[in-house]
């Protein structure tokens, strides 16, 4: 039986303190209001360009906090985290961003999932952003995750579906089995990256959680700086990618190029051109 106790929890912050994190906010609600008695293991993973150590004092919480100054990315964070919680024998990994809303029984759904599910070893919630759209898990074809309307909770394949970092619980064991994060990856890709491993060393099914998480997500940003910023970042990533053959080149390619054109028409900057012959070429 896996208890509480036996899931290490894992937020990753960014400029963001964790007394102010939606998701830390709202699972603590969660774990009040299910009268948890059993202290759960968090570790807070900080890759700000400042140290900001958590202030709060929790009877729910046993914290530890790791300040990352260099900014080394999501992948690089649940790395860490999970070496953590294999050193403290934990049994599941349960990974987390900072801006997201959990429903006040997101602890007994967990459990209980699990519990009735022991021979799956990947669980994710349906993740609704503000138009109402399911971004996770979304329908993933050609390495192209895309929003859909309904999904029913229950066993899935990842062959059809993909669920992105927020709320992921993996079996820690698995989890590296599977080759862990990608950490050449520091955030665009990193959950499809994750997946692709699991499928291949690991299974192809996973469980969808009678759970929705809402998040405040934004597909357009104005400002040109940080529009180059994530760009940049994500070209990268793209071209880190792990690939085993043509295919896998031609479909990270089409992504890369897409975005490229999409940039170029929002912004009509011709840097947006140079980024990507520079970072992805």
């Amino acid at each position: 039986m896996i208890l509480i106790s036996d899931i290490q929890f894992v937020i990753v912050l960014y400029k963001c303190k964790l007394q102010d994190s939606a998701t830390f906010l709202s699972i603590t609600a969660a774990l009040e209001t299910e009268s948890i008695d059993t202290k759960v293991d968090l570790y807070v993973y900080d890759n700000s360009p400042y140290k900001q150590e958590p202030t709060v004092s929790s009877e729910h919480w046993t914290i530890t906090y790791k300040s990352d100054l260099l900014n080394t990315g999501l992948s690089s964070a649940y790395n860490v985290a999970a070496s953590h919680a294999k050193t403290s024998e934990k049994k599941f990994l349960l990974l987390l961003d900072q801006d997201t809303e959990f429903p006040l029984n997101t602890i007994t759904v967990y459990l209980e999932s699990i519990n009735n599910n022991l021979d799956v070893k990947l669980f994710a919630p349906i993740l609704k952003i503000q138009n109402g759209k399911i971004m996770s898990p979304c329908r993933y074809v050609n390495k192209w995750g895309k929003l859909i309307d309904h999904i029913a909770p229950g066993i899935n394949s990842l062959d059809n579906y993909v669920p992105v970092n927020s709320g992921l619980c993996v079996s820690l064991e698995h989890y590296f089995a599977s080759g862990k994060y990608n950490e050449k990856i520091r955030v665009d890709g990193a959950d499809f990256q994750f997946i692709e491993r699991f499928k291949k060393k690991i299974e192809t099914r996973f469980y969808i959680l009678d759970l929705q998480i809402e998040q405040d997500f934004s597909l357009f940003e104005s400002d040109i700086n940080n529009i180059l910023t994530r760009f940049k970042i994500f070209l990268i990533d793209v071209k880190n990618f792990d690939r085993e053959d043509w295919k896998d080149d031609y479909y990270y390619g089409r992504i890369a190029l897409i975005r490229t054109i999409k940039l170029l028409l929002q912004t009509k900057k011709r840097v947006i051109f140079d980024y990507y012959v520079k970072y992805y070429l």
